[in-house]
């Protein structure tokens, strides 16, 4: 069976924080891509409001203030304070958990990064601390929901200090001081670039609109997916969600109308153009389908983006430019275990096994979880054989 790379970001999901805004002449002519929508496919159904998304129950809003004023008492950073509030749930946050609502994700102690975010916030409301976000992106984590494949990014959030007046008044800040709250290890994530606030409530609507879609309750995730838009109506991400769910919703003329409003306008992602190439395919269109793959390498910005184009170049047998990407990624970020697995494969299917070998001893030392490392050392086991 053949599998949509949608990439929906049902984790962390969703919203690219980087989106490509239009310039600014233009943003009176080019009308929001959920005007492109076919609205007499669904019917709307009741979501939260932003309100709802960031409140907290009263009993705990009293709870949280009086800890935090008798830490501010004691002269404790304010930052420092909702993060040492928030360390005990850290760990029970995952990146396959769920997107919650504030409220929830404090009952629960429990969901993904975008409830942690949605959380921190909550907090950082009642303390009147600013804030800002972080898109970053990791080595994706895929998952089949019948013909979507899912890949996750990241979200993290950072309580800043408050402001100090400097002593010398030409004193330009340029770094604020801060705390960033996060369960993800630094070392391997890639950095995507700042996010606002609208980017985070318009995760909690598309990860919930993801969720809706899998579930085929199309009415709910197209209710979800028209919230999301009123915080970030440029979102390639979200004109993708979009397009998929007409298409799903059998509409693939809206679907391919939406696509190429995203081509035109320059709002794309791989993400975007995958799935673009994917509908392409099904209605044979071979030259759409030759474009877009020119297309899709174009749109690569991580090293994760680039090594999806290595392996489409593995798996057609073009071992030169596989290699030259990969070797590339290593270059760059050399502590990545997946380009290094990745090698093995193409020098294994050269017959250099040698090289393979090499590779996969790489990925073995660059591994950052024991679930890689069992991998990587089965495949050099099994390789060993054959020496």
């Amino acid at each position: 069976m053949r599998y949509l790379f949608v990439f929906l970001f049902i984790t962390f999901l969703l919203t690219g924080c980087n989106s490509i805004q239009p310039k600014p002449e233009e943003k009176a002519v080019i009308p929001s891509p959920i005007s492109l929508a076919n609205p007499t496919l669904f019917e709307l159904q009741p979501v939260p409001n932003e309100q709802d998304i960031f409140s907290l129950p009263d009993a705990e809003q009293k709870k949280f203030i009086e800890k935090f004023n008798s830490s501010i008492s004691q002269g404790k950073r304010a930052d420092k304070i909702i993060a040492d509030y928030l360390e005990y749930s850290v760990s029970n946050f995952t990146y396959d958990g769920k997107t919650f609502t504030a409220t929830e994700a404090y009952k629960q102690k429990y969901g993904n990064c975008v409830s942690l975010a949605i959380l921190t916030q909550a907090y950082a409301n009642l303390a009147g601390l600013e804030t800002s976000f972080r898109e970053v992106s990791t080595y994706p984590i895929f998952k089949k929901e019948k013909d979507l494949v899912l890949v996750s990014t990241h979200f993290n959030t950072k309580l800043f200090a408050p402001k100090e007046e400097p002593e010398d008044k030409n004193w330009i800040q340029i770094l604020r001081a801060g705390t960033v709250v996060d369960y993800f290890p630094e070392q391997s994530t890639i950095y995507l670039g700042n996010a606002k606030y609208p980017s985070l409530v318009a995760k909690f609507y598309a990860n919930l609109a993801t969720e809706a879609l899998l579930k085929e309750d199309f009415n709910l995730s197209y209710s979800f997916t028209k919230e999301a838009f009123k915080f970030t109506p440029r979102n390639p991400e979200l004109i993708n969600l979009l397009a998929i769910l007409h298409r799903r919703a059998g509409d693939t003329d809206t679907a391919k109308k939406l696509f190429e409003f995203a081509l035109k306008h320059e709002m794309v992602s791989s993400n975007l153009i995958a799935s673009y190439k994917y509908l392409a395919d099904k209605l044979g269109d071979k030259k759409l389908e030759l474009r877009l793959e020119s297309e899709l390498e174009k749109s690569a910005k991580t090293p994760f983006d680039y090594l999806q184009v290595a392996i489409k170049a593995t798996k057609k047998e073009q071992f030169s430019k596989a290699k030259r990407i990969l070797n590339a990624i290593i270059k760059h970020y050399p502590y990545l275990p997946e380009p290094h697995f990745e090698l093995a494969k193409v020098h294994y299917l050269q017959n250099r096994h040698d090289l393979a070998k090499i590779a996969l001893e790489e990925a073995i030392k660059m591994s950052d979880s024991q679930e890689k490392t069992g991998m990587y050392e089965a495949k050099l086991k099994s390789l060993e054989l054959t020496l």
